[in-house]
């Protein structure tokens, strides 16, 4: 955990960050670290995206967590790629915990990828573990216009699960919102997650240069719903691994993420998805709802 203090000499603590943002600001506004492929520490280096488990993560800042569940031997599992890992119901029951001790935040929950049929057990899950914490929406018809017009002030000591099956009809519950696909042409989404994988498995330089700034303008001209800028380099050989390609990244990335608060961009900055999020890393996304205006 950091705290970050400002030279107007007042102190925001990550665990408790949101705790400092106004009421007003729009949830689709705010700059919320998120953290890719979270639940992995642990799994083998070449499945292992996050060092942290789920209570650090969320400790350190990350208000947004992508979650992939796998149904194995009749458990519900975080995986990723050939690997499973922590259950999902201790990563529920560490949001849960968290947000008992910190009612001012809000957690976003990605559920993008399921395996062996997950997605039928993932509802009852959420329901048993996070209850009355899941934001519904008041009109389950229109969506999208809900997430568009979410202040913090709505969903403080709240979940919002986006969900990934397109065409699942656990879809109707109004506590399930629509994420968009890779290419953004999902009808009716309320996130927003474009990855062009070409860009992503090659080199940091001109990721950063071209794809993340395309993505922002992308983000832009949508004006909707929740925007995940996809921060995070991928193995696209299986032979480097996530922590290796990380070591050639993070550093320009951080200095990119810096950059938004003096860029015409920093409107459409919402989600930032890095891999091995840490508190510096989640600091330099945080410290750009300053430039925003939104802290109180």
């Amino acid at each position: 955990m950091l705290v970050l203090t400002a030279a107007c000499a007042f102190a925001v603590e990550t665990a408790d960050w949101m705790r400092s943002v106004q009421d007003a600001a729009p949830l689709r506004r705010i700059a919320i670290p998120g953290a890719h492929d979270a639940g992995t520490a642990g799994m083998p280096w070449y499945s292992c995206t996050q060092d942290a488990d789920i209570a650090t993560l969320l400790a350190d800042g990350v208000r947004y967590l992508d979650l992939r569940v796998a149904l194995k031997d009749g458990k519900l599992h975080i995986f990723h790629g050939p690997s499973t890992g922590v259950e999902l119901d201790a990563v529920l029951q560490a949001v849960a915990a968290f947000l008992d001790a910190h009612p001012a935040e809000c957690i976003l929950l990605d559920f993008q990828h399921f395996q062996g049929g997950a997605e039928q057990h993932v509802l009852a899950a959420l329901t048993a573990k996070l209850g009355q914490r899941i934001f519904a929406a008041p009109n389950p018809l229109d969506k999208v216009a809900c997430i568009n017009s979410l202040t913090l002030s709505a969903v403080r000591g709240r979940v919002v699960v986006f969900w990934g099956s397109a065409q699942d009809p656990r879809l109707a519950d109004p506590r399930l919102f629509l994420r968009g696909n890779d290419a953004g042409n999902r009808p009716n989404a309320c996130l927003h997650s474009f990855y062009n994988e070409s860009a992503h498995t090659g080199e940091s330089k001109a990721m950063i240069a071209a794809t993340l700034p395309e993505y922002l303008a992308r983000f832009a001209s949508l004006d909707s719903g929740i925007c995940v800028l996809q921060g995070q380099l991928t193995d696209g050989w299986g032979i480097r691994g996530p922590r290796s390609r990380e070591n050639t990244h993070a550093a320009a990335m951080n200095a990119f993420v810096s950059s938004l608060a003096s860029s015409p961009h920093l409107p459409a900055v919402n989600v930032i998805l890095r891999d091995f999020a840490t508190a510096d890393k989640n600091a330099k996304t945080i410290e750009l709802n300053r430039a925003k205006g939104f802290f109180k």
